[in-house]
């Protein structure tokens, strides 16, 4: 999702984009070369043409159940991806002006507070998703380190878009009048619009100046109750059942359902002093543009 809408700005600004792939085909409108990270396997020719590496290999957090081996399958798909990019342009002698990696704001913990997270602060608590972001960007900082190159990694929020599987499982119940605060409710969901984010990506190739890493959040901080509340609103739905208890999510879930059920503000001061603008800063805004597109 991420992929492809970026992918649209950088063409309009006149990038030849390539992508990395399961299946080779370099005659598509944007070419494909192909990868396999589990088979430590790459097709060359993409990295020695590269002259800006975007990363956003990674499985999805909610497909399944976090199992010993999903959980192993999370890790991996991120942190070898980086490290197979590194290594083959290593090998090719091949220098990139930059390395823009995703990251999530799960890098802070799972924690519920009134604390504001900047960049500068050190991680919560050391739960899975805050030791596999660790990791990820850990290895993306390995191109600064071992090469040299500018790296800028986006701790990315939940990302408001029609095309979002994770927005559409939360507005499919609501659609029928079903939706509900889950857990206490209390819990911050920090969010951003998908044209924020792919915008926030396109900054980050053209401005030499950002380095390191920053949170790709919004401005507006909303608990889920608000946002729930507000997602019935837009989508003129009745808002009065009982919260969702966290025990039943976990049931349902299992040890990911924390990624809904903790969360503290995120500051967007950073990004915001690098001199990005938000096209949309508030979140009535963005679940609006987002229930209107066809996909919705």
């Amino acid at each position: 999702m991420v992929g492809k809408r970026l992918s649209e700005l950088l063409v309009e600004k006149g990038y030849r984009v390539i992508w990395l792939s399961r299946e080779r085909y370099v005659k598509a409108r944007i070419p494909r070369y192909r990868w396999d990270y589990r088979k430590w396997e790459i097709d060359t020719d993409a990295v020695q043409q590269a002259d800006v590496i975007v990363h956003l290999a990674g499985s999805n957090l909610d497909d399944d159940s976090w199992t010993r081996l999903q959980k192993q399958k999370i890790v991996e798909s991120r942190v070898l991806t980086a490290k197979l990019l590194l290594e083959t342009a290593k090998t090719l002698g091949r220098k990139p002006e930059a390395f823009i990696s995703a990251s999530a704001t799960g890098f802070y913990g799972q924690e519920t507070s009134e604390r504001i997270f900047t960049e500068e602060d050190n991680p919560a608590g050391s739960d899975f998703l805050s030791r596999t972001c660790r990791k990820w960007e850990a290895e993306a900082f390995r191109f600064r380190d071992e090469l040299n190159v500018r790296v800028a990694v986006l701790r990315t929020a939940f990302v408001i878009s029609g095309e979002s599987e994770a927005f559409a499982k939360m507005a499919l119940p609501t659609r029928f009048g079903l939706g509900m605060r889950l857990g206490s409710g209390k819990q911050y969901l920090n969010w951003i619009h998908l044209d924020d984010l792919c915008r926030i990506y396109l900054k980050a190739v053209e401005d030499t100046s950002m380095q390191g890493a920053y949170n790709a959040v919004a401005p507006e901080s909303v608990t889920n109750a608000r946002f729930m509340k507000m997602l019935a609103k837009e989508m003129k739905r009745p808002f009065f059942l009982p919260p969702l208890p966290a025990f039943l999510l976990r049931a349902i879930m299992g040890q990911a359902a924390d990624m809904i059920l903790y969360g503290s503000r995120i500051s967007s001061q950073k990004v915001r002093d690098a001199g990005y603008n938000f096209v949309c800063p508030a979140v009535r805004e963005a679940i609006a543009s987002s229930l209107t597109s066809p996909e919705q």
